[in-house]
C-alpha cells in the first residue's frame, strides 16, 4: 500500500484489540489485490451509549486504479465490544468478496478472437436455393449461403466471383459468414 491506512473513530472508543484486527484484514486485502493504494477504515456509533447494545457502523473505503471501492456494514446486536469486532469482520468480508469479484470481472475481460478473412472463389452456385460451394485460395470446399452474405449481392453472383469470407466450423463441416464480394483494384 503506497499511503498508511486511515483509522477513524467516531462516538467510540479507541481499542488496541479492534486497531490490531484492522490492520490484520487490511493486510489480508493486500495479499488478495496488490493494487491497492490505500485504505480509509471508519468506525462509528451513530448516537451516543446506551444500557443494551448499540449501532456499529464499519465504512471502509479502498483506494486503487479505477473506481474506489466502498463498503459499509451495520451491526446492531449483543455486548458492545463484540458487536464492533462483529461488524470490523462483516465489512471485511465484505470488501474480500467485492475485490474477488472485481478481479474476476476484470480477468474475464477478453479480446474476441475471430476467425482470419478469407478469399476464395465460386465453384458451384445454387441461386434458387440459396446456397453454394465456393473454394478457398488453399484449396479448400467451403459452404456458403444466403444468409452469410453482408450485403444484398445476392444477385450479382455466379461461379468465378471471387469473395472474402471467415471461415466457421458446424456440425456438417466448413462454413462462410461474412460473406462479401471481393472488389478487384
Amino acid at each position: 500500500m503506497q499511503i498508511e491506512p486511515i483509522l477513524s473513530y467516531h462516538n467510540v472508543d479507541r481499542s488496541p484489540a479492534v486497531d490490531e484486527l484492522v490492520h490484520r484484514r487490511i493486510a489480508m486485502l493486500e495479499k488478495r489485490d496488490d493494487r491497492i493504494t490505500g485504505c480509509e477504515v471508519t468506525l462509528e456509533a451513530p448516537q451516543k451509549k446506551m444500557r443494551h447494545g448499540r449501532v456499529f457502523r464499519v465504512r471502509l473505503n479502498l483506494h486503487m486504479p479505477g473506481p474506489d471501492l466502498s463498503i459499509s456494514r451495520e451491526i446492531s446486536q449483543g455486548s458492545a465490544q463484540d458487536d464492533l469486532i462483529l461488524a470490523v469482520n462483516r465489512a471485511f468480508s465484505a470488501a474480500e468478496k467485492a475485490l474477488k469479484k472485481r478481479k474476476k470481472v476484470m480477468a474475464g475481460i477478453e479480446v474476441k478472437h475471430h476467425p482470419p478473412v478469407l478469399h476464395g472463389a465460386i465453384v458451384e452456385l445454387e441461386p434458387e436455393l440459396g446456397h453454394g460451394w465456393l473454394e478457398a485460395d488453399d484449396g479448400r470446399r467451403v459452404y456458403f449461403q444466403r444468409d452469410g452474405l453482408t450485403s444484398q449481392d445476392w444477385d450479382r453472383l455466379q461461379t468465378g466471383t471471387r469473395l472474402r469470407f471467415r471461415e466457421m466450423i458446424g456440425e456438417k463441416g466448413p462454413y462462410a459468414t461474412g460473406v462479401t464480394i471481393a472488389e478487384r483494384a
